[in-house]
């Protein structure tokens, strides 16, 4: 492959997003300005099918990693699919979430790899890290920490520790940034650092430390505001960092389930330490790991500006909750 002619679209907003399209770029020397972000939104990809749009004439070849699918996005990705085709490029998708079957009978043919659909061993970076052949040690050491992260497992290192949490925060901070092109311009000094062989450097740890002061914020403010139900505590908030947000619900309520809903974007954030959270995102539309998942808020519970507006979302939850252990 000629490395000028390699784009890469990954996800936006976790350290696996961000590490598949560094491990893409440390093995092929992408430049960075090839490197685009998405989330599970149709503005994101309507954004990045733009700056795709000059090279679709180029015979470009598009790795797409850690993006799964929904009903919603099968068009797009199609069109950003048959132009990269029709370009005369090619397309390789390397995933690990659940996919609609819709999506896997109408965009895999597509693409020349697709390695997609749940995985319940791998993330997406060790996906990429597998099918690269990458054998460095610090690649292993990195696609170790991803996995970690992405499966919500606490390491045992107090320095591995750090480096999850640093990669989280200072992920999430980008995320509410307002601009896109900031966003990606981070997001993109992120997966250079890594790239080049380095954890993080500075200024990711400062973003980082910079955004924990208002992250703690916030979630105190969602604790003290949480609903409890049997099982699960749900709290609503502005952005925070996910897997901390529904880590402290857990432990300031003693309830087995964590949900947080992000009042910003409408996406929930589910975790647990037992048991398979994924089959209650599956029911909430949503999908994920069996410790950590997520799901979009559908449009008729409103903007959750309002308790009654909330309630009625977190009543519908632990609905599906009762289904579920029935």
């Amino acid at each position: 492959m000629m490395m000028e002619n390699i784009c890469v679209i990954s996800h936006a907003s976790d350290i696996d997003g961000v590490g598949s399209a560094a491990l893409i770029r440390r093995k092929y020397a992408v430049p960075l300005k090839r490197l685009f972000f998405s989330d599970y939104s149709k503005s994101s990809l309507e954004y990045v099918d733009s700056r795709l749009r000059p090279l679709y004439k180029s015979a470009i070849t598009l790795f797409l990693a850690d993006l799964g699918t929904n009903e919603s996005l099968i068009e797009g990705y199609r069109h950003i699919l048959e132009s990269v085709l029709k370009g005369g490029g090619k397309v390789i998708w390397l995933d690990h979430h659940p996919w609609p079957k819709r999506a896997i009978d109408e965009l895999t043919p597509l693409c020349e790899l697709a390695v997609v659909g749940e995985n319940e061993r791998f993330c997406a970076t060790e996906i990429t890290y597998r099918e690269l052949g990458f054998k460095d040690r610090f690649t292993r050491q990195f696609v170790r920490l991803v996995h970690y992260s992405d499966f919500n497992i606490t390491p045992k290192s107090s320095k591995d520790y750090k480096t999850v949490g640093t990669y989280a925060l200072s992920i999430t901070s980008y995320g509410i940034l307002k601009s896109r092109e900031r966003m990606t311009a981070r997001l993109r000094h992120l997966a250079d650092v890594i790239s080049s062989g380095r954890l993080y450097d500075k200024a990711v740890r400062d973003d980082a430390q910079r955004f924990k002061r208002l992250n703690d914020r916030r979630i105190d403010g969602m604790v003290k505001s949480m609903l409890l139900y049997p099982r699960a505590a749900i709290g609503f908030s502005s952005y925070v960092q996910s897997t901390a947000g529904c880590v402290s619900l857990m432990e300031r309520s003693g309830k087995e389930i964590g949900i947080y809903i992000n009042t910003s974007n409408m996406r929930g954030h589910l975790r647990c330490e037992d048991g398979d959270i994924s089959r209650l995102a599956s029911a909430l539309g949503g999908g994920g790991h069996p410790h950590a998942s997520g799901f979009n808020v559908d449009k008729r519970f409103g903007k959750l500006r309002t308790a009654a507006q909330k309630r009625r979302l977190a009543d519908f939850i632990q609905v599906k909750i009762e289904q579920l252990v029935k």
